[in-house]
């Protein structure tokens, strides 16, 4: 990240946490500089980003201001998660409170369902803004819709909501799924499958329908005979030993699987009808839960960054609750990587003794 950015961004928190009061005048360009060891060039630059932000405002030879924002009656933030233990779902908890550490706000994490008993209007009484994972974005999104008609700030997580004007707070998907195919051809494996937990092809939209591209996108042109898309549909649902048939049949030596929980569901219907074949078998998920680790033999993952979405999510609900009037509907990606482990091997080759 470039020097001016990471001020920039420090000045930004600093403002949306509640740090400078409204119309507070910022340290100068040279205090900056002096603080965080910077140049006057860097300073300034990171000073037009939070002009440009609307964040704050200039006064000739005064200095820079923050820009008075809007007050609630309410400091609470809610978060909606499908589970509320970070052990069956990814933490976006640790980068929400940790963010909010040391401010006035307070968070309230409840699930899906008893988000979905409350009124748009009960809602805009009780938070100033919410943070929420939608588990069937098609279906939520009325619910979602008339929360946003309501004026109450709103963030996504995991999801896009088409050109709504709702920010929302997503991983690089895509980008995950050309990094474990990538791994598994850098390992010898030629014949390689997408292994789905939902028919993604019925809309092509969501999460996983990136990841799949991403894959397709990295796998073009490495095994002419494949047929990605067929052996997705074909796998998706099959009992443990018809996928063992299928995979036989048409060679294929590594999974890419929709996430974590599918890849170790296969894992083991796998070995417990044909420990061998399963012990030769590469397979990747997508999440890095706690259980990866944990599974024997070690699953290989992709790692998404949940306590950094969750510092972008307030971010980015703190901005709209600061600013109403502005329309904020940009989506911000979050880089993931791959953590090796020994569920994936050279091609050929046994985890049999993990």
């Amino acid at each position: 990240m470039a020097k001016y950015q990471d001020l920039f961004n420090r000045l930004k928190m600093a403002i949306l946490r509640g740090e400078y009061a409204p119309n507070q005048r910022l340290p100068s360009e040279n205090a900056l500089a002096i603080r965080y060891r910077l140049s006057r060039i860097t300073t300034k630059r990171a000073l037009n980003e939070l002009v440009a932000a609307d964040l704050v405002y200039r006064v000739q030879g005064k200095g820079t201001f923050v820009k008075p924002h809007t007050s609630t009656a309410s400091r609470d933030l809610l978060l909606v998660l499908p589970f509320t233990d970070p052990r069956q779902f990814g933490d976006y908890q640790s980068g929400i409170t940790q963010t909010l550490r040391g401010t006035t706000w307070q968070l309230t994490t409840i699930t899906n369902p008893t988000f979905a008993k409350l009124s748009p209007a009960d809602l805009r009484e009780q938070y100033a803004g919410v943070i929420y994972y939608p588990e069937q974005l098609g279906v939520e999104l009325p619910h979602l819709i008339a929360i946003f008609e309501n004026g109450l700030p709103l963030v996504l997580l995991d999801k896009r909501p088409g050109a709504l004007a709702v920010p929302s707070i997503i991983s690089d998907n895509a980008e995950g799924g050309a990094l474990a195919l990538h791994h598994l051809q850098q390992l010898g494996h030629r014949r390689i499958a997408f292994y789905p937990g939902h028919p993604f092809w019925e809309s092509y939209t969501d999460t996983v329908s990136d990841r799949f591209f991403g894959y397709l996108n990295a796998y073009r042109g490495l095994a002419p005979s494949a047929e990605p898309l067929h052996w997705a549909q074909a796998l998706y649902g099959a009992p443990a030993e018809q996928i063992r048939d299928f995979l036989q049949a048409h060679h294929i030596t590594g999974i890419i699987a929709e996430n974590d929980l599918e890849a170790l569901k296969l894992m083991h219907g796998l070995q417990r009808i044909d420990a061998p074949f399963a012990a030769k078998l590469s397979v990747i998920g997508f999440d890095d839960l706690p259980a990866a680790a944990q599974n024997t033999p070690p699953l290989t993952t992709i790692v998404q960054d949940f306590p950094a979405m969750g510092t972008e999510a307030v971010t980015a609900l703190l901005s709209q609750i600061n600013n109403p009037t502005k329309l904020f509907n940009q989506p911000v990606t979050v880089p993931v990587k791959l953590v090796a482990r020994q569920s994936t091997k050279p091609k050929g080759e046994s985890n049999a003794d993990f």
